[in-house]
């Protein structure tokens, strides 16, 4: 018994960017069409329109346009779009209908901290994990 796949993903582990600011992008995101999506991230990478910050927003200034904090994480918006994209692709492989497509979970985990050479020990960068999968309405 053959069983039907309405959704494809794609993911990315170890981007390096803040897993806050993929968290927020993510809440952001969710629910949407896919190409709704993609013009969102455009026009953050373009410091257009901010991402609202609802939890990690300690120390986050109110933008214009919105009456919550709200940022422009451009790098990662960067590196989401990319995974976007790919997800999308892998649902066209797939078979899907793509312009029904829409962004069904948005997963985000801490990725693993590198300690970068240099003085005073060093620093520490951030990384995380990004799992997008998109699905048909």
């Amino acid at each position: 018994m053959e069983t039907e796949s309405y959704q494809a993903y794609a993911k990315e582990e170890n981007m390096p960017v803040s897993w806050k600011d993929v968290t927020e992008i993510g809440r952001f995101l969710k629910d949407d069409k896919v190409e709704k999506a993609i013009g969102k991230l455009e026009k953050v990478i373009e410091k257009e329109l901010a991402v609202p910050f609802k939890k990690y927003n300690s120390d986050v200034g109110h933008r214009s346009g919105h009456s919550d904090p709200a940022r422009y994480p451009v790098k990662a918006s960067e590196h989401v779009l990319e995974v976007l994209r790919s997800a999308e692709g892998n649902a066209e492989h797939e078979g899907l209908n793509t312009d029904n497509l829409y962004v069904q979970e948005f997963i985000t985990n801490q990725g693993q901290e590198f300690q970068t050479p240099g003085r005073h020990r060093g620093q520490t960068t951030k990384a995380a994990h990004v799992k997008i999968v998109v699905g048909e309405r």
